[in-house]
């Protein structure tokens, strides 16, 4: 891309270069972008032309999880066409994991009380968490402590919610999950050392100098996965949103 670097280097991608970058990296990668929206474009009518009124539980809950992944899958495209594919690659990792609930939800009604058991687990967790490190370190009052005590007591004993792995499996997409959310577990959204390679760069003189700013290292493979992604969870969730229609 050809970009005004010294704009680059003083706001990075808060530069005003980034819409050149956009404008750039539409023309080059036009049929690429073309594909990603066309499959957006299809489910996000046939999102708005679902009557939900209609819906069990289970089915809802399935719904909004698709809702949750094609939001995460545009916000990843709004990053992709600016040059921020790193960027867009961690959101891309919540996406699939949307996806993986959502189909395994409609796979297996039983999931939606798991869902439910897994919230309780979590917000009794958190509190006994926020106590322990909030009393030890002093960030609490005994009244804030008081009213986090009162969320331990809303829940009994639930117990922990299905992790992504056994929603992926129910939902036949094991695959996925070892390949696409694994792969962007290690390159994009932890903090690992392919998480961090795309920001250093040796230079010509020998130096090695910051990266920061919109570029086209893997915005093709981004571009890719979140169509993949969108067309993965089309498959699964038409049934669902034509026989509501």
């Amino acid at each position: 891309m050809i970009l005004n670097r010294a704009a680059i280097a003083a706001k990075g991608f808060l530069s005003p270069e980034i819409d050149s970058a956009r404008l750039q990296l539409r023309s080059e990668l036009a049929t690429l972008f073309a594909d990603a929206e066309a499959v957006s474009d299809r489910i996000t009518a046939s999102l708005f032309a679902a009557d939900v009124s209609h819906y069990g539980e289970h089915e809802i809950s399935a719904l909004s999880f698709w809702l949750r992944c094609l939001g995460v899958c545009q916000g990843g495209l709004l990053l992709a066409e600016r040059g921020m594919a790193a960027e867009g690659l961690t959101l891309l990792r919540s996406g699939f994991e949307f996806l993986f609930f959502g189909a395994a939800s409609l796979a297996d009604p039983s999931v939606f009380k798991s869902l439910t058991n897994g919230h309780d687990f979590e917000r009794r967790k958190q509190a006994r968490e926020m106590i322990r490190e909030g009393r030890d370190g002093g960030h609490l009052t005994e009244e804030q402590i008081a009213l986090l005590g009162g969320v331990e007591d809303d829940v009994d004993n639930p117990k922990a919610g299905l992790s992504a792995f056994d929603a992926a499996k129910i939902a036949g997409l094991g695959f996925l999950y070892a390949s696409a959310y694994r792969g962007l577990s290690m390159m994009a959204s932890h903090a690992t050392m392919a998480g961090a390679d795309s920001v250093l760069e040796g230079q010509p003189d020998g130096s090695v100098k910051a990266v920061f700013g919109p570029s086209m290292r893997k915005v093709e493979i981004t571009i890719g996965l979140i169509a993949r992604c969108l067309k993965i969870g089309e498959e699964h969730f038409t049934p669902l949103l034509v026989r509501h229609t």
